[in-house]
């Protein structure tokens, strides 16, 4: 197992009001799984979900939300270009309502490896360095699980952007 540090700023305290019940929603389900090979799962197909949703013309997201899917004020503007730029958020957003202090498994140090926290990206880090098994462990289920690596692909352009900056 490998600590996780406590988070130096959290993204509940930026977060609009009007977006913390959502991010708290998406904590709570994916909370909800018996373990880290369901809350993956769950992780996954939440945000490929909501990046599908984005992925929409704007007029259907409008329309989808006013059928009762969404809060009718809820920004519906941005594409999926925006919204893969808001991933790590929600991703860091999960992981805080989960309140987690160790991690131990590859399933968990890959979801925490997409996180817009750096102690979470480090604790997934030094867990994989931790053991070579855990590395290569890790390495299987990026190679293997479909679901992930759309997820990571989305996430490409946040981290190529951040690295340009």
């Amino acid at each position: 197992m490998t600590a996780i540090d406590p988070l130096a700023r959290s993204v509940f305290e930026t977060a609009p009001d009007r977006l913390r019940p959502f991010l708290e929603g998406l904590a709570a389900r994916v909370s909800g799984g018996s373990n880290w090979l369901v809350r993956k799962k769950t992780v996954c197909d939440l945000l490929l979900g909501l990046d599908a949703f984005f992925a929409l013309p704007a007029a259907e997201r409008q329309s989808l939300m006013a059928d009762g899917g969404a809060p009718a004020d809820a920004d519906t503007e941005g594409g999926p270009e925006d919204f893969r730029r808001v991933l790590p958020i929600y991703v860091g957003a999960i992981l805080e309502g989960l309140g987690e202090t160790t991690i131990s498994s590859a399933e968990q140090a890959a979801v925490y490896i997409l996180s817009i926290h750096p102690e979470h990206q480090a604790a997934a880090e030094r867990w994989m360095l931790a053991d070579p098994r855990n590395g290569k462990s890790l390495r299987r289920l990026m190679r293997g699980d479909r679901r992930y690596r759309q997820l990571m692909d989305r996430m490409a352009d946040h981290w190529r952007a951040g690295r340009s900056t």
